[in-house]
């Protein structure tokens, strides 16, 4: 059939639809059509992508003043530009891939999970494999399921991927002509997942108040009520009740595995950020069952105790990166020699750096050595730098002391917890995939 002829008789169906009285049609009726027409009209949008993507190779747009097939078709249409370079990013990659194609088009997958899952992967061919793993899945667990996907074949992309995140992050402040000032901002799935919890913290507290403010008009206060604060000097930083919460298979913790962590808000991030999130945070051990159920959640383990966190802030009194004096309570404890190749958790190992250096301190190129008294820093041009303490060592009135609050283990201890982790491992395995 001409392309043409094929149109023609979509157009029919379409006017043959509009000419039904749905006001005569039941309610179980209409359910079960309107499921029908739905899947109908996925299967259309993922032909009107592959004609997209086609148009735009053949040069249609030529001649017509638009940039591209997108643009032009946005102004013949009244549509979207954005959704229309959407569908030819979409037919980019079913021309790509054939079990994509063939998923869409047969309408395993809707067109819908099919761009969320091409945005995902990020340049990468979708298989077979995970487009299997997504066909019953709802829309909001295809990006997770996807990215994971991606950092478990090609880790080195997902790398590539987070560095990339972060460098597109900004935050634009701007006045505007009626005395209002508009903020518009982009932020790495980390910084998002923090400035969320946080906003969500402030907003919660006042969600029942009876002023029918909408969310975004609280979202707009609280990001004042924060601003407000910290011009009063009231942001003591440091330890907050507020908590971003990260799951995450315990082999990514150890720098064993590749998975990434999916946070409470949504959010998945890359394995370095996760294990720059554990150097000084407290930890659950999770066992689940089939299905997903929880067999047992541990009490928290914090790996720096509140105390050893304080003396830190009364060593250090700021980010110890060179040349950086971000307040200490504002910073994370780092472990300089990381838990995975035993280090401990005491003052000689650990260092306080903010949220940026502790980010570069786990990113490639950089590196630090030594210990909390004298911390060398190594770039990636190959220079060095020895950040020592500010002041006179504090009196020491107590032994360093490890993640639980006792004195650091030995090296048979050691050896006994690197057991009983393996055999943790073991056990969950056996129980996730009963």
């Amino acid at each position: 059939m001409k392309l043409t002829d094929a149109v023609n008789a979509t157009s029919v169906a379409v006017d043959a639809v509009a000419r039904v009285s749905v006001e005569q049609c039941d309610a179980s009726v209409l359910r079960h059509e309107l499921r029908r027409i739905k899947l109908v009209q996925s299967r259309l949008d993922a032909q009107l992508a592959r004609l997209t993507h086609a148009a735009d190779r053949a040069g249609a747009f030529i001649g017509t003043g638009a940039r591209d097939t997108a643009e032009w078709l946005g102004r013949e249409t009244g549509t979207s530009t954005r959704k229309n370079r959407g569908a030819a990013e979409l037919g980019h990659a079913m021309s790509n891939s054939d079990d994509l194609a063939d998923a869409v088009t047969t309408g395993k997958i809707s067109t819908e999970q099919a761009a969320t899952a091409v945005g995902a992967a990020d340049g990468e061919t979708l298989d077979a494999e995970i487009i299997s793993a997504i066909e019953d899945l709802p829309l909001p667990a295809v990006k997770p399921a996807v990215e994971n996907w991606r950092a478990r074949n090609h880790p080195e992309h997902d790398a590539d991927i987070a560095e990339a995140q972060r460098a597109r992050r900004y935050i634009r402040v701007t006045d505007q002509p009626d005395g209002m000032t508009r903020i518009d901002g982009l932020l790495d799935p980390e910084s998002g997942a923090i400035v969320r919890t946080a906003l969500d913290e402030i907003m919660n507290q006042s969600a029942f108040d009876n002023t029918k403010r909408t969310r975004p008009q609280r979202c707009a206060d609280a990001l004042t009520q924060l601003a407000a604060a910290a011009s009063k000097g009231k942001l003591v930083g440091g330890r907050s009740n507020t908590k971003i919460i990260a799951t995450v298979p315990f082999e990514t913790i150890t720098e064993r595995g590749t998975a990434r962590g999916v946070t409470h808000v949504g959010a998945t991030l890359d394995p370095a950020t996760v294990r720059k999130m554990a150097c000084d945070a407290g930890i659950h051990r999770l066992i689940t069952g089939p299905g997903s159920s929880i067999l047992d959640f541990g009490h928290e383990n914090r790996l720096v105790t509140d105390n050893l966190f304080l003396a830190l802030v009364a060593r250090d009194q700021h980010c110890r990166w060179p040349g950086c004096n971000i307040r200490a309570t504002w910073c994370d404890a780092h472990h300089i020699v990381h838990r995975a190749q035993h280090g401990a958790t005491n003052d000689e190992n650990l260092v306080l750096l903010c949220h940026r250096h502790h980010q570069l301190s786990h990113g490639s190129g950089w590196n630090i050595s030594g210990t909390g008294r004298e911390l060398s820093v190594h770039a990636p041009d190959g220079s060095m730098q020895v950040s020592r303490p500010p002041g006179p060592p504090p009196p020491v009135t107590t032994a360093p002391t490890d993640s639980i609050g006792q004195e650091p283990p030995s090296d048979h201890a050691r050896q006994q917890v690197d057991a009983d982790d393996s055999a943790w491992l073991q056990l969950t395995e056996q129980l996730t995939l009963a």
